[in-house]
């Protein structure tokens, strides 16, 4: 082999490197030059798109020392819906903002939301379901004039999971001492489900080994429940930890370390605080954590990301010994708004509300994104970041102390599917009740909510018999690999 055929060799692999790393960059049809902002407003916490692929945002609006609740309605390519609520707002009662907030759109294209919000009565913010129609109009059927008080509890909410269709869980503690943490199940009526745990509610604390505080929930494609936090036993440090506990509430003592797993990230200066603040259950079954760590000099903290296979046991094979450590250095600020999603065999993380970062699915950085493998917005942040269809990202955020909604571009080499994205549609009418139609001719797959395979069809059809599923939500896999969502009627 001589040195020039080397060289050749070398020479068109830069050049392939190069073609293929491209710039993310903001999406000028989206908008106004990719920002799409929305006056007399303040912040964005939560978006999501229904059933149409519309943009629904939630957030809130800063008014003489107040916060209300704020809900923003625009088509996908950001352009404010005049028809929603107040020309395209709906402001709500007063809430507080640093309570849990969450968003869903419901089988019927209804808004969701459940928050920590004051109402008439009460001198204190108090968990309360709240529920929109389409056109931003209070759903008078729902609960007492489109509320529902929950009423009777003592529980500080520090992490939610409300994308079933059937029940609510909320992560927290007990407000009596001593404060144990806890999980507990609810249905959309507001009621607690008995059958979980015990009488409702499951404490994570055996008030021995561990006590863990909730920060995020996951529900896992085997049904069972995925909590992460950090551990407060023993007492001299928090860790980062997660357990696994099954649909009726008992601990998966299988899993990990008899359902528990405590652990300590790679970083040689110790740290009085570490826990994670996110989690995901990647394509392969793996279970990828987001997590932070606070040094003892009080101004320097540590972000990483950890993978583990799924019977809780450490991925070796992903960065160094299963981390990446994502940043080094600053003042210490606890990253509530974290968050990783999926990216064809990639990661996306989102810290400090402004880097976006991408890793490749062996804990190393993916320079072939953004060049650099890191994407830094310039005067705005974020708090929510969605993928929109095929290579495009949505985040959610604040322009100016005003809510805005951003779009990214992200370079084709990168495939964004994940299974909520909204897609150039091939299939109608959405919803469906009996038949599913498609506009070309393809293999496909059928998923439920929870990742099981309902429907697989090998040769090219172009009308899908949904009669025997479910009410409910599911997404459809083409061979090319596109995802759309539909719901079943």
């Amino acid at each position: 082999m001589t040195k020039q055929y080397l060289l050749a060799n070398l020479l068109l692999f830069c050049f392939v490197q190069m073609v293929n790393a491209q710039p993310v960059t903001l999406d000028p049809t989206f908008g106004q030059d990719g920002i799409s902002v929305i006056p007399n407003t303040t912040e964005i916490r939560l978006l999501e798109f229904d059933n149409s692929g519309n943009i629904i945002a939630v957030g809130y609006t800063l008014e003489e020392n107040k916060y209300y609740l704020t809900v923003v309605k625009t088509n996908s390519e950001g352009a404010l819906d005049l028809n929603f609520g107040n020309n395209g707002i709906v402001k709500g009662t007063e809430i507080n903002k640093d309570g849990q907030i969450g968003l869903r759109i419901t089988n019927g294209n209804k808004i969701f939301i459940t928050g920590s919000l004051y109402v008439d009565q009460y001198e204190a913010s108090i968990r309360t379901y709240l529920q929109y129609n389409e056109d931003g109009s209070v759903d008078e059927t729902f609960g007492e004039n489109g509320k529902i008080i929950i009423s009777n509890t003592n529980v500080s909410v520090t992490s939610l999971h409300i994308e079933n269709d059937d029940f609510l869980l909320f992560g927290g503690y007990d407000s009596n001492p001593p404060n144990d943490p806890l999980i507990l199940k609810r249905k959309y009526d507001g009621t607690l489900d008995e059958s979980f745990g015990e009488n409702g509610i499951v404490y994570l604390t055996d008030n021995e080994t561990y006590r863990i505080y909730p920060v995020a929930i996951k529900i896992l494609r085997d049904l069972s429940i995925l909590i992460v936090g950090n551990n407060t036993i023993p007492y001299v440090v928090e860790k980062s930890a997660f357990c696994k506990i099954s649909s009726n509430g008992n601990l998966v003592t299988e899993f990990a370390n008899n359902g528990i797993c405590s652990i300590t990230s790679e970083n040689p200066i110790p740290e009085i605080f570490e826990g994670l603040v996110g989690a995901i259950e990647d394509n392969e079954g793996n279970i990828v954590l987001h997590g932070s760590t606070y040094h003892m000099d009080g101004f320097q903290y540590r972000l990483f990301i950890c993978s583990f296979h799924s019977n809780g046991i450490i991925n070796s094979y992903f960065g160094k010994n299963g981390f990446f450590n994502c940043y080094n250095g600053g003042a210490f600020l606890r990253p509530i708004y974290q968050n990783i999603i999926q990216n064809g065999n990639k990661y996306i993380a989102v810290f400090q509300d402004k880097k976006i970062i991408s890793i490749n699915n062996n804990g190393t950085l993916d320079t072939m994104f953004n060049n650099t493998g890191i994407f830094i917005c310039e005067n705005y942040y974020f708090k929510e970041v969605k993928f929109q269809g095929t290579n495009k990202l949505i985040l959610g955020g604040s322009y100016n102390d005003s809510f805005s909604l951003v779009r990214l571009n992200i370079q084709s080499n990168v495939s964004a599917k994940q299974p909520t994205a909204f897609d150039s549609s091939n299939i109608f009418p959405n919803p469906a009740k009996d038949i599913l139609y498609l506009k070309t001719e393809a293999q496909f797959e059928i998923f439920d909510i929870s990742g099981r395979k309902q429907k697989a069809e090998g040769r090219r059809e172009n009308a899908v018999d949904i009669s025997s599923l479910n009410k409910g939500i599911y997404f459809i896999r083409f061979e090319d690999g596109r995802v759309e969502k539909f719901v079943k009627e």
